[in-house]
């Protein structure tokens, strides 16, 4: 391993000590200046290295102060971020800074892991994918809990930088991408967060200079003409004809089901070489696996037997892998991903006699290409121009190739924001796929499991963690779920939003992001391939039962000590960050004092004493485990709603200076429960909200920091009915200048960062 930085010998030093050789100019000057709107440079121009260590550069170096904490990479959905995640952390590794600077994979199944959102005042890179990321700055992440969305977008709204890794490639994402940045600016963020969209494709100005000596990468262009009855078998055929023993050939496909097949058929034709079938849609330990053989051999070609076969991809190649091939076949797309794709061919030059970039179209495109105002119809009619010709990136850089326009998406803007800033099981927008993806793109997370005779999940069954997930294509399940009979719901179970049970799934119900249970005995993925709705292939569960909590609560924490001891945390966190500042920073801190007030109503108190175990006298905050069974005696109790109550009752707790309705949103929306809309759970009885009840009374609770708050009955219902207080006061923050969601919606997360580190103050193992 390469010795760590040392400094202060500079930016020079600094690249090369993390990728072993010096940065070119174009990557220099953004090390000097910060990142710019746009970064434009050729295929294998070294775009990820230099937007990522000037960015590193500058937060650990040269201007911590002035740079974002948090890096954002973004690539475009279905791309396999594993590849700039591993060359991400060995950068790091490489520069000394893997204990200083955290890195997290937020793509796929891995998105679900929440550890990045539990250190705020630490600096991070976070790599995913579009989907996955521009979901969660909408507060509506696919696959994100509902109660965790005000976390994510607060974190990913504020003091971040988004790098933007191949923007054309993002679809409707481009654009929703640079409303987001506008919002940001127009309304505020507690710290600068900045945006750059990078492409391999020119804007008609000379590309920056190229990477210097050694050879050109060349690839020469020739065009498949497969007769479209026999699509698949034709182009099995040329590629066989077309590869070099020795080499890596691949082909890069837009279809997940041609790609299967094109797999399925190679395998079939080459029996003594390796076939590999990459996409997205594996679960985790088989694309991380297969990403780490293939980098591997990539390092060392004649070492692996990777390096002698094919690898088919349906646009898992298409932004942030650094995987060459010296023969590459690409069906027609837009131009970006076309560049893209021939930045694949002899990638580093590895082949000083030149690659062959061979392409064709696709049956379900040849109207698109040959019309004369098809999307495609400029792409093809360059590459058709350049037949036989060999071209380098640079001439690729500075084609002027007219793509498909961006396409169109919803408005986003401060009304737009509101309405998604409202978490509330029945709130509107329910999901981000407009602002994020197209249809075709969309996709879901299946698991598997074996039930044998009882042939479904119990009601209660645990949700499948992110290990057991699957990523499949939207449209590919909905079709699954009707050829196997909607009657028998295709063998799928999806757990209900309104009462938290398991049941069957329908076709017409999927959403982006939702995750569903398969019958492992029906089917749909195999070993190597991944999701494969055809097979019949009883699927191996990884489902390890239900694995009680490992660590809890290790003693009896009172009420007060509990109030201090989260004010005492947010304070520490506020102190470390650039904001918020002044009569904010006071909001955070007294909010966090008085954060769990409700826990006084004799319901939590119950369920905190429920057991055994002999707990102290007065008010508690957490009972010892394991004691605590965690069961209300009134179904969806919510403590902090009585809290939002007490304080909305009355001005004899507010200090001066401070704003009361900022410190009671923040109290009642600190586990992301009650938050804008407050509406009845189904089936709660007349009078009731959130399991609190007209006329309950809380005995009065004082604090050991000065406030009281007298015994009182509890109107729950008045204050949150359409027109009432609340929503008026959440109304008010919201459109607030000195405030806004962004810098509100952090607030709120440090109020409950601050509130999970004093629990963690008293767990342990159990």
């Amino acid at each position: 391993m390469t010795q760590g930085y040392e400094g202060p010998q500079g930016y020079g030093e600094f690249f090369r000590t993390a990728t072993g050789h010096r940065p070119h100019a174009h990557q220099r000057a953004l090390a000097e200046r910060g990142l710019p709107r746009w970064v434009r440079v050729p295929s294998g121009g070294g775009k990820t290295a230099g937007a990522v260590l000037a960015w590193l550069y500058r937060r650990t170096v040269s201007a911590p102060g002035a740079t974002p904490r948090r890096l954002v990479y973004v690539l475009p959905q279905g791309s396999l971020a594993d590849w700039t995640h591993a060359r991400i952390g060995e950068w790091l590794e490489r520069l000394g800074l893997a204990q200083q600077v955290d890195l997290h994979l937020l793509a796929g199944p891995d998105g679900q892991h929440g550890a990045w959102r539990r250190n705020p005042e630490r600096t991070a890179v976070l790599v995913g994918t579009h989907d996955v990321l521009l979901s969660r700055a909408l507060m509506r992440g696919f696959a994100d809990s509902r109660t965790m969305a005000p976390v994510s977008f607060a974190l990913l709204n504020n003091d971040a930088h988004w790098v933007f890794d191949e923007a054309p490639l993002l679809g409707p994402g481009l654009a929703t991408g640079e409303r987001l940045q506008a919002l940001r600016e127009e309304l505020g963020t507690t710290a600068p967060t900045g945006s750059t969209w990078m492409s391999a494709v020119g804007d008609g100005t000379a590309p920056p200079p190229g990477p210097g000596p050694g050879p050109t990468p060349l690839r020469r262009i020739r065009r498949l003409h497969p007769d479209p009855g026999r699509y698949v078998a034709e182009l099995a055929a040329a590629l066989g004809a077309a590869h070099r023993p020795g080499t890596r050939t691949l082909a890069l496909l837009d279809s997940p089901r041609r790609a299967r097949d094109l797999h399925a058929a190679l395998r079939a034709a080459h029996p003594d070489r390796p076939v590999v079938l990459l996409h997205p849609y594996l679960r985790p330990a088989e694309r991380h696996s297969l990403v780490r053989e293939l980098t591997d051999s990539h390092r060392d070609s004649h070492r692996d037997s990777h390096g002698d076969g094919f690898v088919v991809a349906s646009r898992a190649l298409d932004a942030g892998s650094d995987l060459s091939g010296r023969t590459v076949l690409t069906e027609l797309a837009p131009w970006s991903a076309l560049v893209q794709r021939a930045g694949r061919c002899n990638r580093h030059g590895e082949h000083p006699e030149g690659g062959d970039l061979l392409w064709c179209v696709p049956p379900d495109a040849a109207d698109a290409a040959d019309g004369p105002d098809g999307p495609e119809s400029a792409a093809a009619q360059w590459l058709e121009a350049h037949e036989g010709a060999a071209v380098s990136a640079a001439d690729l850089f500075r084609a002027r190739v007219a793509g498909p326009g961006v396409p169109p998406s919803p408005a986003l803007g401060a009304a737009e924001l509101a309405a998604l800033f409202d978490t509330g099981r029945a709130a509107g927008p329910a999901d981000a796929d407009p602002w994020v993806c197209a249809e075709a793109e969309r996709t879901v997370f299946v698991a598997w499991r074996d039930w044998g005779a009882a042939g479904g999940p119990a009601p209660d069954e645990p949700e499948p963690g992110w290990a057991e997930q699957c990523e499949a294509p939207l449209a590919e399940v909905r079709a699954l779920l009707r050829a196997r009979g909607s009657k028998e719901g295709g063998g799928a179970w999806l757990r209900d939003r309104a009462d938290g049970r398991w049941r069957r799934a329908a076709a017409g119900e999927l959403r982006s992001g939702a995750v569903l249970l398969f019958d492992s005995a029906r089917g749909g993925h195999l070993p190597g391939a991944g999701w494969s709705p055809d097979s019949r292939v009883p699927v191996p569960s990884l489902f390890t039962g239900r694995t009680p909590p490992a660590t809890g609560c290790t003693a009896w924490v009172g009420l007060d000590q509990h109030l201090r001891e989260t004010e005492e945390e947010a304070r520490a966190l506020t102190s470390v960050l650039p904001g918020p500042r002044g009569a904010q920073r006071e909001a955070v801190a007294l909010a966090a004092r008085l954060h769990d007030l409700g826990k006084c109503h004799g319901v939590f108190q119950a369920k905190l004493r429920d057991g055994s175990g002999d707990p102290p006298e007065g008010l508690l905050a957490k009972s010892r485990a394991p004691w605590n069974n965690g069961v209300s005696a009134r179904p969806h109790f919510r403590h902090e709603l009585v809290s939002a109550l007490l304080l909305l009752d009355g001005d004899h707790w507010r200090p001066d200076g401070v704003d009361p309705a900022l410190v009671t949103y923040l109290v009642a929306a600190h586990h992301g429960q009650v938050r804008v809309s407050v509406r009845p759970e189904p089936g709660e009885e007349a009078g009731t909200l959130l399991g609190v009840r007209e006329g309950d009374r809380t005995p009065p609770v004082s604090v050991s920091t000065g406030e009281h708050f007298p015994s009182r009955p509890l109107s729950p219902a008045a204050p949150f009915r359409p027109g009432g207080t609340w929503p008026a006061l959440v109304a008010a923050l919201l459109a607030d200048p000195a405030l806004g969601p962004f810098r509100l919606a952090h607030l709120e997360c440090l109020v409950r960062t601050a509130d999970w580190r004093s629990s963690a103050r008293h767990d342990g193992p159990v």
